[in-house]
This record gives C-alpha cells, structure tokens and sequence, in this order.
C-alpha cells in the first residue's frame, strides 16, 4: 500500500518544472519546447503560455498539445479507445488459461495504469520540456532508431486495433441481415464500414475535437457489456439450446498453464493505450490530474471486462467463441447490443486512428507550422484516407477478428504496453536515480512482456494459419 500511495501521490504531483509549468500555463508544450514564463498572459482569468522553440527548432507545439480538455473528456478517451469489440474476445482469452484469467484482468489494469504513469514521468524528464508524443519520448531515450522502431510500433497497434473493428463490424452486419434473408458479402460490409470511419478520421485533426465521440462510444460500449453479460446468464448450455458442434455441457478449468502467455499479450491488447497517453495528456488542462484519471479509467474498463470475461466463460466454458456474439441466440436485445457494437467502432475508430496518424504525421514534417495550414491539410487528408484504403484491404484480405486480435496483441501491444514505457523511463530518468523496488518491477513488467511477446506471437501465428486452412476464424 505505501508503494501505491507513493506512485499515485508523485504521478499527480506534478514534481518538475515542465510539468508543473504545464499545469499552472495551460500552454502549449512540443518535443523540444520550453516554457517561457515572460511571455505568459492572462485573458479573461485564464493563463496563457506562448512557446519557444528548442535548440533544434522544430516546431511541434501546435501540432501536439491543446490543452482545452477536461479529465472527464480524458476518461472517456481511455475508455473509447479499451472497452470495444476487444471485450467479445475476453471469454475467449478467459477459456484460454481458465478462470486464472480474471486475477490477469485486475493485475494489468494495474500494470496499465502503473506504466502509464511512467510514461508520464519520462515525458516530463527533461527540464522545462514536454516529449509530446509516444515515438518523441522514445527517440529522446534511443536516438534515431528509437524513434522510428516506436512510430512503426504505434501504427502497427493503432492500425491492427481498427482492422480487428472492421472484420467485426462488418462480418456481424452480414449475420444481421441474414437474419432478416437479406445476402450481402462481407467484404462490402466491411467497405461500408471502413468509409463511414473515414469521414470523421479525415476531417478531424486532433483528440481534442473528438471527445464527444468518445463520450458515445463509451456509452454505446457499456450497454453492449451489459446486455452481453445478461443474455450469457440467461441462456447457458441446454439440451435445446447450445452453439453449434457443441452436444454437452461446457467445462471449467481454474488455470490452463500454456494459455497464459498468449492470454497475456491479448489481455494487454486491451489495456495498451500508451500510445495515446500523450495526446490524451496533452488535451488535459491540468496535466498533474493525469494520474488519477487514468486509475479511474483503468477501474472502468476492468470493471466492464470483467462482466464480460466472467459471465461468457461462466455461461460456456470450453464452448466459448470469439467473438462471443457467435454464442448468443437470435434475439432482439442481443442484435441491438451487436448493432451498438458497430455504432461504437465507427466512434471509437477515429480516436485511434487520430493517435497513430499524429505519430506518422510529426514523424514526416506534416504541420502547419512547417508547410503551411493548406499544404498540412491535403497531405493530412491524402495519408489519411491512404491509410483507411491499406486497413480495408488487409481486413478484407485476412477477416478473422479473433485471431487477428491474438496477431496484433503479439507482435505490437506487449511491446508497447510491457516493455516501451519502462525502457524509456529507466533510460531518461536514469538506472540511478529509480529505487531499488522500482527497479525490480520495471524488470519483472519487461520480462512478462518478453514472455508474452515470443509465446504469443507463435500461438497467435498457428492460430490463424489454422483460421486460414479452415477457412473460418
């Protein structure tokens, strides 16, 4: 408890200069960006900061940071971005290691937050700077190399995130119209979909004009989680009713050893929102409330996998799908909770779409503040809508949500989520200035991460050349 206390307490406070510079001035802030107090105004009882550009002049500052935000806004961008399509796969990850998985929920909403607040920490390393984004801090920790290992790292997470969306989308749009005897290929449906997400991808810039979307999002989410959960209870295995190829009752299992790793790095896929952390922190006007938003938010979003995991796995055991909504009946609540699932990942998409294209879009220069509002708008509007057509295709080329999941997780979430935030801050802040404790979990977080990584990656890799052979996730 006092560790706890003690992270809580200094990732609220605060503690240095350009960070406390950031909360007091609400100003802008760039990847080599100082604060200049004399150059702070006050209007109409609110402090402005104008900003200097750093040794190298770059020029970042508008690009990154609007701080016009609320922590409520920055809870339900978390939120936006973890609860989804991510919690029809949780029974599945839950049926993967056995009930042993929901002690994994709890345990990474707690790395989750606890990592994030180190992140934090390291974008706040340098005195009176804030490293504005994800692959900043990482090149400002690893140089060059670092730098574009963690944008390639970004877009392979955020990007595998919005394909997984896309496959279920538009494979459940296909099954609701079957419903109905109507026939439509999926891969239409999955291009209906992807354009939808377009719109609102390509007009919008910043985190910041998209809150309210997140707001619906998280909302639509909830009910989903909560209807899931119901309707799970209320048809468990009978005699009469039970998923296809399914003739017995479903077993338990406490702990399924070899299924840990795996469940590990899918577990991660639903907690890994370092990436957006800095975009999300930026758009805060108090930076110091960082930390204990993003406890809360981490409370939420275990909250709701928890009735998702727990109810799926409990109603069928080994007999679990993914996603789960191949389990259920075709009933009027569950179609209206599939719908809202899709209305959730055309307002969720943007967020994370927004976070990975303003990584590859710092990365390439494209801002106004080095080509000008018009030019920054067309080559926005053309990486963008680039983007969509290459998420599209690979959707359309791979449509197996579960084992897509399982691939993303392996290869980019345990990286980000386990390993990126404690490199960068034990680089930046220094091995010798952490404490011993410190540096015993950052290690402990590495290796899981390492473990997940190598194991996941080749159970998620046989899965889907099985799905592939098969022809069916």
């Amino acid at each position: 408890m006092v560790i706890f206390k003690q992270f809580f307490t200094k990732s609220t406070s605060g503690g240095n200069t350009a960070e406390g510079n950031a909360v007091e001035g609400s100003g802008s802030f760039a990847d080599t960006t100082s604060f200049d107090e004399s150059s702070s105004q006050t209007d109409g009882g609110k402090t402005t900061a104008k900003a200097t550009t750093g040794e190298t002049g770059d020029v970042y500052t508008e690009h990154a940071v609007k701080r016009s935000g609320s922590w409520v806004g920055a809870v339900f961008n978390v939120m936006c971005i973890s609860i989804g399509t991510g919690t029809m796969n949780l029974p599945s990850v839950v049926k993967r290691c056995g009930w042993f998985g929901v002690i994994l929920f709890v345990l990474m909403a707690v790395i989750g937050w606890y990592v994030g607040v180190l992140f934090k920490r390291a974008m706040y390393s340098r005195p009176g700077r804030r490293l504005s984004s994800f692959s900043i801090v990482t090149r400002e920790a690893f140089g060059t190399w670092g730098f574009w290992f963690a944008t390639v790292i970004t877009y392979l997470y955020c990007c595998g995130t919005v394909i997984s969306w896309i496959i279920v989308s538009g494979t459940q749009i296909t099954r609701l119209l079957g419903f109905a005897n109507v026939t439509l290929d999926d891969k239409i449906s999955m291009t209906i979909i992807a354009v939808v997400m377009w719109i609102p991808f390509t007009l919008l810039k910043t985190l910041s004009e998209i809150t309210i979307s997140s707001v619906f999002g998280v909302l639509t989410a909830m009910f989903t989680v909560i209807v899931l959960g119901v309707v799970s209870i209320q048809h468990q295995y009978t005699d009469t009713y039970h998923a296809p190829g399914f003739d017995s009752a479903p077993t338990h299992q406490f702990i399924i050893g070899e299924g840990i790793p795996s469940a590990l790095a899918s577990i991660s896929f639903m907690y890994a929102g370092a990436v957006a952390f800095p975009h999300i922190e930026g758009n805060m006007k108090k930076a110091v409330q960082f930390g204990w938003m993003l406890f809360l938010s981490n409370t939420l979003v275990c909250g709701a996998y928890l009735i998702s995991a727990v109810t799926g796995y409990y109603a069928f055991g080994n007999q679990t799908l993914s996603p789960i909504l191949n389990n259920m009946p075709n009933m009027g609540v569950v179609n209206a909770a599939t719908i809202l699932i899709i209305i959730h990942v055309i307002f969720a998409a943007p967020v994370m779409l927004v976070s990975a294209n303003l990584e590859l879009e710092l990365a390439f220069g494209v801002m106004p503040g080095i080509m000008g509002k018009k030019k920054e708008f067309i080559w926005r509007f053309i990486m963008r809508t680039v983007t969509m057509g290459i998420l599209l295709g690979i959707s359309i080329a791979i449509p197996y949500f579960g084992q897509v999941i399982d691939l993303v997780s392996a290869i980019s979430t345990t990286v980000v989520f386990f390993m990126v935030p404690v490199f960068c801050y034990v680089k930046l802040v220094g091995w010798r200035n952490i404490h011993v404790y410190e540096l015993v979990l950052c290690f402990i977080i590495a290796a899981l991460g390492a473990v997940a990584c190598v194991w996941g990656l080749i159970d998620a890799i046989k899965a889907l050349k099985t799905a592939i052979e098969q022809g069916h996730g």
